[in-house]
């Protein structure tokens, strides 16, 4: 699967979160991507919306979930090229400082 950034513009990822934020305000559209040189299962889907106030460490579990992945099996997920704490909020992760 190509990478979502190469699949679509700029101005069509723009338009389509601008979309999603205008109908879901409570929620952020994020974009979920396997790292290419892992050895994790495709994922079925790759945008979700995600409720504002949702810890980072719930959302985790909602993927491990999705991938069905074992407990002893790490999962890391990263923001920016950040690995941010399980505690934190969604939504923080993306409000500018």
């Amino acid at each position: 699967m190509k990478p979502f950034k190469k699949e679509f513009t700029f101005e069509e990822r723009s338009e389509e979160s601008a979309a999603m934020i205008t109908n879901y305000p409570a929620r952020i559209p994020v974009i979920v991507e396997r790292f290419s040189r892992s050895n994790l299962p495709e994922m079925e889907k790759r945008k979700y919306l995600v409720p504002c106030d949702m810890p980072v460490g719930q959302f985790i579990f909602i993927l491990r979930s999705r991938l069905h992945l074992s407990p002893g099996t790490a999962l890391f997920v990263f923001v920016n090229s950040t690995l941010p704490q399980t505690g934190e909020i969604v939504y923080l992760l993306f409000v500018p400082p």
